[in-house]
């Protein structure tokens, strides 16, 4: 059964107070009422099912009625580093990766990347369009957004993964050998493509015989590791 969903950072046992901007989209645009039941999830990885019990004019009182385990997280926890894109195409990579259960998203400053900044408003955005399509597909984990990386200090954490590569446009190599459950990192490159230095950093795959968009790279590829590690 799909119930309303939304993310709260702390929920007691109990019950709890719901106010402002969730209140809002859950009184006005989800026409929620008392005796109404809808999902929490505390943003790392716990769902909890509660009945709307008060509301006022500009507050909701919630209990809490069971903890229930995530039915839409898999056991992989996946990083894209993407190198800056100009204009909004990060917002696009967020907007289509977040669903395909992305758990954390890093900006790379590479040495053909047309940005070189993420400004704190632009960073506030990021995480309200993250916000938005994780409960919007129901998810129970939010996706984090690092800060800016050089393209060394993303190297460096790649490889702390269980399995790190580069989708690159000028290899021909197969993606690697992945696990079903532990993490994948790769990186996706700029407009102006990786330099080749760059792209030695790391293995590199292919993603097929045509240059992807590098805002749409990134939600080309994720389905395909799913599928491969049967976590679709």
């Amino acid at each position: 059964m799909i119930m309303e969903h939304f993310f709260l950072p702390e929920i007691p046992k109990e019950t709890f107070v719901v106010e402002g901007e969730t209140y809002r989209h859950l009184t006005r645009s989800r026409r929620m009422a008392i005796g109404d039941t809808a999902l929490f999830s505390d943003g790392q990885g716990l769902d909890y099912l509660a009945e709307m019990i008060g509301c006022t004019k500009d507050s909701a009182t919630f209990k809490v009625l069971e903890e229930r385990q995530p039915i839409g997280e898999s056991p992989l926890s996946i990083t894209v580093y993407q190198c800056l894109p100009k204009g909004d195409k990060m917002e696009d990579v967020l907007h289509r990766c977040t669903p395909l259960g992305v758990t954390r998203f890093v900006p790379v400053l590479s040495s053909r990347a047309i940005s070189d900044k993420v400004s704190e408003n632009k960073l506030r955005r990021w995480e309200k369009i993250v916000l938005s399509a994780a409960t919007q597909c129901g998810r129970s984990i939010l996706p984090e957004i690092a800060p800016l990386h050089t393209f060394e200090q993303a190297i460096e954490e790649m490889q702390k993964a269980d399995v790190a590569f580069i989708c690159y446009e000028n290899s021909d190599g197969p993606l690697p050998k992945l696990p079903k459950e532990g993490s994948i990192a790769f990186l996706i490159g700029p407009e102006g493509g990786l330099a080749p230095e760059e792209a030695d950093r790391l293995p590199c795959c292919s993603l097929g015989r045509r240059i992807l968009r590098t805002e749409d790279a990134a939600a080309f590829l994720l389905p395909i590791l799913l599928d491969r590690t049967d976590n679709l």
